[in-house]
């Protein structure tokens, strides 16, 4: 696997023709410098931006050169001045947005059903208005981009292709295409669907060209989300780039995305920004232990980072914006050996029911599930149902999964070769109402009154109130043991279903204390619980949500890789350098807080001291010692105490090269 440079800038250059003078003010040597001193070593650099302009004098397209740019040649300038510095520099290219070319070729734009275009109107700011890559506008894109690879020859790194996602178009060329198909235009499924095959067509004749030309340029197509809708184009890029900046994606996208794409067996980079809100707020500096978080948390991945940043017009870049990224790529650079390579260890697979035509639908159990078992140190990919199974110990079901009977086939004969399973509500069903054979429970339909009242009892009431009745919000279904399948967990109804002029109190009826019924079922290596526990983890957090699905994975897995007694924030992540014979924990102690109305934030690193994990790994340890604070440690009895955690500790693991 070819390894991305691991410190970047991803600089945009998004500039109006209304502002004089752009790019007047830029020196190539103090432009490269100002990188260097940073710790970067990779800038990528721009082309064409999303206002339509070129920032090379372009002989196919002088037209489209920005009319107020000072450096005819600031492409090449940049491109000459890093490489002199020994840093990478690959180039941006907008693809479906682009002012320019969207108000002189309205032909090419992606057409709503009703035939208004995609984006915002022409008399309103935006340059959002999304042209279709099925349309002659492939043509102009393939030439510009042949183009930038002439100018910059062998001084060419790579090319990142921006706004490529799925957006249903019904223009005149899709619509002559999906008659010939044989498509219901009337079917906005089909018509996403043929949408998708469009684009991955686009970056698949795209690659092809590029690669004729040149095989090592890194190509890299960018939707603002990695998942399940990029799986059937992979081979189309070189790597993968996990856009995620906090204040748009919020601090769960990342990590779940990660989950499933360092799956494909490609170099991957994380990207987040050092703007406080999002593209464009140019003047602006993220808070230093925010970046440090978000950058050390993609390494703990064990993906390159890439830190998001705007040239302003004159040319010049930021001082503060460069002395903020190097206090974070300085300590990077000094971790990075105990992240780059290596391959993480896992024990579980959460499968994702995200669905493959759609970018960014994320299901609200699977953003539940994420941060629930992140929060418990559980070691879990993220897969979807075309993964193979047999190399997790657990493979874990979320609320809404209803699946296929093939698929139902491939969980039995996992769990009949010793697989385990835990699966909540609908996770596992069938459309025809039915659980695999291994769950060993009938399925009886939804609840009829919710909220119920969970009762835990025995191993199921460990760090819980054992007999007390703890309610559950949402609808559950209706289930019973069959077989070798026995009750696992019991709940209670209430004395009726709020409705109209029937209710007690504010919000719900209580339990009527009555009669127990199935909330659980379990079979030696299944258990099934009736409630949508990871949706309502995502919805309110209740703590006897995640107390309960802990205790069911104490009832699947004799033991886990890790486990901590550190506070619930912490994040614990395994890792493995099979070429350095060493696993290397990752983690994380910073707590973003949720300061303000629609953005965590994070302003300082959170201490903890004398933090224990619980070692469970397929390799025997030799020697433990932290990387941070340069601390020798003893393991006994898989145990091992990390003294202080300040914000970022690595625990390395030396084993020997023995078994």
């Amino acid at each position: 696997m070819k390894q991305l440079p691991t410190r970047q800038v991803h600089l945009d250059f998004h500039t109006s023709e209304y502002i004089p003078d752009v790019a007047g003010q830029f020196n190539g040597e103090e432009f490269a410098a100002m990188a260097k001193d940073a710790h970067v070593n990779s800038m990528t650099v721009f082309a064409r931006c999303v206002h339509g302009f070129m920032y090379y004098p372009s002989q196919k397209f002088p037209e489209r050169v920005h009319p107020t740019l000072v450096k005819r040649n600031l492409l090449q300038e940049q491109v000459k001045a890093l490489h002199h510095e020994g840093i990478k520099a690959p180039v941006y290219i907008a693809v479906q947005w682009d002012r320019f070319t969207a108000e002189r070729h309205p032909e090419w734009l992606v057409r709503k059903r009703d035939g208004s275009h995609e984006g915002h109107s022409f008399v309103d700011s935006g340059f959002d208005q999304a042209l279709c890559v099925n349309t002659d506008f492939y043509k102009f894109l393939e030439e510009h981009t042949m183009e930038v690879m002439d100018l910059l020859g062998d001084e060419l790194d790579g090319l990142f292709f921006d706004m490529v996602g799925t957006r249903p178009c019904y223009c005149s060329a899709c619509r002559k295409e999906m008659r010939a198909l044989g498509i219901d235009m009337r079917d906005d499924e089909a018509v996403r669907a043929f949408t998708k095959s469009t684009v991955d067509r686009f970056k698949e004749r795209m690659s092809r060209k590029i690669r004729e030309r040149k095989p090592d340029c890194t190509i890299f197509y960018n939707a603002g989300h990695v998942g399940p809708c990029t799986a059937a184009s992979q081979d189309a890029y070189s790597h993968f780039e996990l856009e995620s900046l906090p204040a748009g994606w919020g601090y769960l996208h990342f990590p779940i995305t990660a989950r499933y794409v360092r799956l494909f067996n490609k170099d991957c980079l994380g990207m987040t920004g050092k703007f406080h809100r999002e593209w464009g707020d140019f003047h602006s500096l993220k808070n230093l232990a925010a970046l440090e978080f978000e950058a050390f948390r993609i390494l703990s991945y064990g993906f390159a980072i890439s830190i998001g940043d705007q040239l302003e017009p004159y040319g010049k870049l930021n001082p503060a914006a460069y002395r903020l990224i190097g206090k974070v790529y300085s300590q990077v650079e000094e971790y990075e050996e105990y992240a780059r390579p290596s391959e993480a260890v896992t024990e579980a697979a959460l499968i994702t029911g995200e669905p493959p035509i759609y970018e960014q639908r994320i299901p609200k159990s699977i953003m539940g599930a994420a941060q629930m078992l992140e929060e418990l140190g559980l070691q879990f990919d993220i897969v979807d149902c075309s993964y193979e199974l047999a190399g997790y110990k657990l493979v874990i079901l979320p609320d809404e999964l209803v699946v296929t009977e093939e698929m139902q086939e491939k969980l039995d004969e996992y769990v009949e070769a010793g697989g385990r399973v835990l699966s909540c509500g609908k996770g596992g069903l069938s459309q025809g109402g039915r659980y695999p054979r291994c769950f060993q429970a009938d399925y009886e339909g939804e609840e009829k009154m919710y909220p119920s009242f969970l009762v835990p009892e025995g191993t199921m009431a460990r760090g819980l109130e054992e007999g007390c009745e703890y309610v559950h919000y949402m609808k559950g279904e209706s289930i019973r043991p069959v077989g070798s399948g026995a009750v696992l967990l019991e709940a209670r109804k209430q004395y009726f279903q709020r409705d109209r002029e029937k209710f007690c109190s504010h919000v719900y009826t209580p339990s009527d204390k009555g009669e127990l019924f199935p909330a659980a079922v379990r079979t030696e290596r299944t258990v099934l619980l009736a409630h949508p526990m990871f949706g309502q983890y995502r919805v309110c957090a209740p703590f006897w949500c995640k107390q309960l699905i802990s205790n069911a994975l104490d009832e699947l897995l004799d033991s886990r890789l890790v486990r901590h007694n550190g506070p619930s924030s912490l994040v614990v992540n395994l890792r493995y350098q099979p070429q350095k014979n060493r696993y290397c924990i990752h983690l994380l102690s910073y707590i973003p807080i949720r300061k303000s109305e629609k953005i965590d934030i994070i302003e300082e690193r959170t201490v903890v001291n004398q933090v224990e994990l619980q070692l469970n790994l397929p390799k025997e340890i030799e020697k433990a010692y932290t990387v941070v604070n340069k601390a020798e440690l003893v393991v006994e009895g898989g145990k091992v105490v990390v003294p202080c955690i300040n914000g970022y500790e690595i625990l390395v693991l030396d084993t020997g090269g023995g078994k």
